[in-house]
């Protein structure tokens, strides 16, 4: 992809709970300086492939590699080496509630970079500012602001430490379809700013195309297309076809109207 390096390859992924096979021989290059979604049903392995490249899970098998060093099975200090390239806007924000929201986006500067809190403030209250927080807001607390404040906050503290990687799992989730595009906006904006790799899951088709350059569709533990946002209306794929136009009839059905697989 015009000579830029793979930042991200995935080889054999494979991921299974007891009988239930979630991932299957899974292969996935992401590029440096890519954004890249990946859609799919619900329960279609899209949380389990993400939680498998950050290592809160392992994979039964194959290869993930970060920069061309294979992490799978890392732990401890080379585990946090591979974590401090990383930045991520969980789901549901998952913000500390206990700690003033200054401290959740520093949270990441001063436990895994040691930066003294003060600067760590400083840095923090610029990043809620670049997600569209006054610093009045540096000292309240998670409860006190909205979900989609929760979001921005989440944001700010994914962009807080400058990964090289960004992570957004279902980043629209929650929270209403106008701040669903703020806040894609805002990835958009965070990502360019940073030069940052990106992968977003997601099974929102609006936010999915408003946020990346390049769409992934996984469907049976594999990755069925993988193509440009403009050309996915035109994939020649039947499955993202389905996908895209919310379809009941078609090949997904089967799948669609047995267990979830994750």
């Amino acid at each position: 992809m015009n000579g830029r390096p793979v930042k991200i390859a995935l080889r054999g992924l494979t991921k299974s709970f007891g009988k239930k096979h979630v991932l299957r021989d899974l292969d996935l290059d992401i590029y440096e300086g890519e954004s890249i979604a990946v859609i799919g049903a619900s329960g279609t392995g899209k949380s389990v492939l993400l939680k498998n490249i950050v290592g809160i899970l392992t994979p039964d098998s194959g290869s993930i590699k970060i920069d061309g060093e294979e992490v799978t099975g890392l732990s401890g200090n080379a585990r946090d080496r591979v974590n401090r390239k990383l930045g991520m806007l969980f789901q549901g924000a998952a913000l500390f509630d206990s700690l003033p929201l200054w401290e959740n986006v520093g949270f990441g500067l001063m436990s895994a970079h040691g930066v003294s809190r003060a600067d760590a403030r400083i840095a923090a209250i610029e990043r809620l500012r670049q997600v569209g927080l006054d610093e009045d807001s540096a000292d309240r607390f998670p409860a006190d602001i909205s979900a989609g404040a929760q979001k921005r906050v989440g944001l700010a503290r994914a962009i807080a430490t400058e990964p090289e990687i960004l992570f957004f799992d279902e980043p629209t989730t929650g929270i209403d379809p106008i701040m669903g595009d703020v806040i894609d906006k805002l990835i958009v904006k965070s990502v360019k700013e940073l030069g940052a790799t990106a992968l977003t899951i997601s099974h929102d088709m609006d936010s999915a195309r408003r946020i990346a350059d390049k769409i992934a569709m996984i469907h049976e533990g594999k990755i069925a297309w993988v193509g440009d946002v403009a050309k996915i209306d035109n994939s020649g794929n039947e499955i993202v076809d389905q996908f895209i136009h919310g379809r009941v009839d078609g090949p997904m059905s089967a799948s669609l109207l047995g267990t979830p697989a994750a």
